[in-house]
């Protein structure tokens, strides 16, 4: 057993396995749960993947159970400013003491087996759930699905947001090896819901629940109704519920609250739970309470009107467009990056199309973080509304310079530049 000299001792050892890049296979987690005498077991829970939506659907998801009086946990990734975002139980995150206790123990085991940091996180989540004997877990896939380290769990219910290219060099690079990819979720008997996908990639997914004998759920048939907008989300109308705050910005989200409904009441139906309408009501409503869901399109300030995303990738690029109508301003701001595994020459050629006054491209601190001339590169023709910075502090310095009062600065293209940027922001 390791001794760490205090907590941060043990989170720069977690982050350190980081180095060990992505380890996609299921030898490492197995190892790993049967040394903690498999943990996973002991509670029930609903797996969800996706390209872009699967975070928003396991937030509106837990915060549903929350409201409900149903003790739950939830396991996201990746996080903005606390590791312990990942790891949450009826809206608490995990205690800096099992994240510590839980390292010293299992550290002679991940240094025999060498695991990754993400299985190893896995591990701690489905164990914390264990220990704090949550009655469901609501599980987001970390990369793909089939041999995603959360792939090892029996879910009562699966579900699959969205599909786009993402992460071609372990999934493939067509939409066709994508979905099977993340259609390895689905097991046999167990029901699967599926978000908004292309007619190609629906008829995949059936095709693999219909070989596991799993019932085929389309969300889509849920009719959802926007009837007011501003800048702290939207007001929507869905089958019997009515006026239903969702604080979160962006129509797209319509398809994620689809998902999610849909989520419930297969959930319902399979484990005889009567969800109310005013919890349910209450789950939307209280959501980033619950869940701590942050920097969907998240408007943090005034005077400029600051907006942070954590869109990643050409999908979720291209909502932008859409959730900017949500606000007035006068001149757009832009700071970007993105990760160097992601395409970012489409992505940025959509950021292209939004007329801001300035775009400037930097880079978080996080090794696998694309160099702004890199991605500068990839456009074909450069003018002078194009900028390049080396870090996210002077970046935010630069445009606070530029922008005023009835002005927008937009911080996008990747979760770590949100998370560098807000402790910048935090600390101005």
């Amino acid at each position: 057993m390791k001794k760490f000299l205090n907590y941060k001792d043990c989170i720069d050892y977690l982050f350190n396995l980081e180095r060990r890049g992505v380890k996609y296979d299921l030898t490492n987690i197995r190892k790993l749960l049967r040394f903690s005498g498999n943990p996973h077991r002991n509670f029930r829970s609903i797996h969800i993947a996706g390209t872009n939506g699967k975070g928003s659907v396991s937030s509106i998801i837990y915060s549903i159970l929350i409201e409900s009086k149903i003790k739950a946990g939830l396991y996201t990734s990746p996080h903005i400013l606390d590791f312990r975002e990942r790891i949450q139980v009826n809206g608490k995150f995990v205690s800096k003491k099992f994240v510590l206790d839980f390292t010293a123990r299992l550290f002679d085991e991940i240094e025999r087996i060498k695991p990754s940091f993400f299985e190893v996180t896995t591990a701690m989540a489905f164990e914390y759930f264990s220990f704090m004997k949550v009655k469901y877990a609501v599980i987001e896939t970390g990369l793909g699905g089939r041999l995603d380290s959360t792939n090892i769990i029996t879910p009562l219910l699966s579900v699959i947001t969205a599909i786009s290219l993402d992460h071609t060099d372990y999934l493939g690079k067509t939409i066709k090896s994508i979905t099977y990819e993340k259609g390895g979720i689905i097991k046999k008997n167990v029901p699967v819901v599926i978000g908004n996908l292309s007619g190609h990639s629906s008829l995949i997914l059936k095709k693999t629940a219909k070989k596991n004998n799993s019932p085929f759920i389309l969300s889509h048939r849920k009719n959802i109704s926007i009837s007011k907008r501003d800048a702290a989300g939207f007001h929507f109308s869905a089958d019997n519920l009515t006026d239903v705050l969702f604080p979160v910005t962006g129509d797209y989200q319509q398809n994620n609250i689809q998902t999610a409904l849909a989520s419930i009441e297969v959930l319902g139906e399979k484990e005889k739970l009567n969800f109310k309408e005013e919890h349910i009501k209450k789950g939307f409503e209280n959501v980033k309470k619950n869940s701590h869901l942050n920097g969907r399109f998240e408007k943090i300030s005034d005077d400029p009107s600051v907006i942070i995303d954590v869109s990643h990738n050409l999908q979720a690029i291209k909502n932008i467009r859409n959730n900017l109508k949500y606000f007035k301003y006068k001149k757009l701001f832009v700071i970007f990056a993105m990760m160097a595994d992601k395409d970012f020459k489409s992505c940025l050629n959509e950021i292209d199309k939004l007329g801001a006054e300035k775009v400037v491209i930097t880079k978080p601190d996080y090794r696998r973080a694309a160099e702004p001339d890199q991605i500068l590169r990839s456009l074909k023709v450069v003018n002078e509304k194009y900028v390049l910075n080396a870090n996210v502090k002077t970046s935010y310095e630069y445009v606070s310079k530029l922008a005023t009062k009835n002005d927008l600065i937009l911080v996008t293209g990747s979760f770590f530049l949100v998370s560098d940027f807000l402790d910048v922001f935090n600390k101005a």
